[in-house]
């Protein structure tokens, strides 16, 4: 009976180291959930506030760009027709004088 008592003993004492070992170890893993979470929520910021916005920047710029270009464009298109026009006129008069 001695045997069984002391075995028993040691059995509720490993029970015990268990549980708090448990506990212990969900404490540790509570803790770094939170700091996961904390994590998350600064990354969720800075995607919201600082990178959101430059990409809005960046599509803007894009969009100026590009339609100073497509105005550009035009331009060149109404200066190409213009410079036609005057050839042809220079080459008449050219062959009225000559």
């Amino acid at each position: 009976m001695e045997n069984n008592e002391l075995l028993s003993q040691v059995l509720a004492a490993m029970q015990e180291q268990t549980a708090m070992m448990t506990k212990m170890m969900q404490e540790q893993v509570d803790l770094l959930r939170e700091e996961i979470a904390a994590s998350e929520t600064r990354i969720n910021l800075k995607i919201e506030n600082e990178i959101s916005r430059k990409i809005e920047s960046l599509f803007d710029g894009y969009k100026l760009t590009h339609e100073k270009q497509w105005e550009l464009e035009r331009q060149a298109g109404h200066l190409q027709s213009q410079i036609e026009d005057l050839q042809a006129r220079v080459a008449t008069l050219e062959s009225k004088i000559a």
